[in-house]
């Protein structure tokens, strides 16, 4: 069994692995506000806050945006970006990764599964927080706090293997540019940040915890040579497709009032009453190729597999329009299912039939497979699985 570490910031989330099946499971949460947590005096933020880059340019294939998809952990589009290293099959590791700007960090997390990993939790200013996480070492001055005193620990069980988490809270200032640790050997290392100052505007907020709405990408806080050389790497996970939309970072906000695009939720649930985003739906668009509409499906609607689906949207009519043109009143079918990958190298299932969207009104959103083919006369029917904002 392998168990992947992945997620960052309200909670941490394992991906157990066998030969024949995917566990998901949440293994804990931290505490979470609307204010920032640091536990030592910052200074106010700046403008720039960071003029070093984590890791050099010939260390990584790709930067990757926001936005990023794959269920069941990021049925929602990713709210980190990523430092995109290996492809599937690859494990190189010990990658050096450096400081993006003077900082003080407040939590040392320990991960001990198949791999040991850990994940750093900084402050550069008092408004802004950022980690970096898949870290499979951390620097020497870093490793001597834990060392000494790994902090809180919690056990948990995936059949046979055991994991632990442990968090060590601190107060250690680093400089800009100075050794953080050294990669893992998973997909690459992950670069998130929380500016308090700064808000998505979700159709239902309360929807999300206390930082999901203050994500967004380092890009902007950025130095604007270090910047440049950093955009010119922000594109697919295997660096063959360049981000070139605006905004070049990405984005975690598609919500789109008074139309289907955007998030949905299950039975009443919401980020602060579950770590199972199984359920979830959502309606958006490539990370990539943001003209590419996706279904990012969990496992609620019967006959349909977890998974992206993607199709050529139309325009006009009630067959394959864009989840922007889907609005309550009318019955919308969908079709033609493309194959392979996204623009941006995301793989793709299809559907032995059609897919219904119903909104009875802006708050909610009927979905259900049908045999097809797409025909005006489409009807919604009492199997559908009903969404919520």
């Amino acid at each position: 069994m392998v168990v992947l570490i992945l997620g960052a910031g309200s909670a941490t989330y394992f991906i157990a692995k066998s030969h024949s099946s995917t566990t998901f499971v949440s293994v804990g949460t931290s505490a979470q506000t609307k204010t920032p947590t640091s536990n030592t005096k910052q200074p106010d933020c700046p403008e720039v806050l960071f003029d070093t880059l984590p890791l050099a340019l010939s260390d990584f294939r790709a930067f990757r945006p926001l936005g990023f998809l794959a269920p069941p952990i990021h049925i929602f589009g990713a709210k980190h970006s990523s430092f995109a290293i290996n492809l599937p099959g690859e494990h190189v590791s010990g990658k050096p990764v450096h400081f993006p700007g003077n900082a003080t960090v407040t939590l040392i997390t320990t991960v001990y599964g198949d791999q040991k990993g850990y994940q750093l939790t900084f402050y550069p200013c008092s408004q802004v927080k950022s980690y970096l996480f898949h870290l499979g070492t951390i620097s020497e001055r870093l490793l001597a706090e834990v060392t000494k005193d790994e902090g809180t620990c919690q056990e948990f069980n995936f059949g046979t293997s055991k994991t632990k988490k442990c968090e060590l809270t601190t107060k250690t200032a680093v400089t800009s540019g100075e050794l953080a640790g050294g990669s893992d050997s998973f997909g690459g290392v992950d670069w998130g940040l929380v500016d308090y100052r700064f808000t998505n505007t979700f159709i239902n907020p309360d929807r999300y915890d206390g930082d999901y709405p203050h994500y967004t990408t380092p890009l902007n806080y950025m130095k604007a040579d270090v910047k440049a050389q950093l955009e010119s790497k922000v594109g697919s996970f295997d660096g063959l497709v360049k981000r070139t939309d605006q905004p070049i970072g990405g984005s975690l906000l598609q919500d789109i009032p008074g139309t289907a695009q955007g998030n949905w939720f299950t039975g009443g649930q919401s980020f602060k009453t579950t770590n199972d985003f199984s359920p979830f739906l959502a309606l958006v668009h490539d990370y990539i190729d943001t003209k590419q509409p996706v279904f990012s499906m969990g496992k609620s609607v019967n006959g349909v597999s977890m998974g992206l689906y993607s199709f050529t949207p139309t325009k006009g009519g009630l067959i394959n329009q864009d989840f922007d043109q889907v609005k309550p009143g009318n019955t919308y079918c969908y079709e033609k299912w493309l194959s392979g990958t996204t623009k941006g190298g995301l793989p793709l299932s299809t559907i032995a039939g059609v897919l219904l969207l119903h909104m009875p009104d802006d708050k909610t959103l009927k979905v259900e497979k049908q045999a097809g083919p797409c025909s005006a006369a489409a009807q919604i029917s009492a199997s559908a699985t009903t969404f919520e904002r």
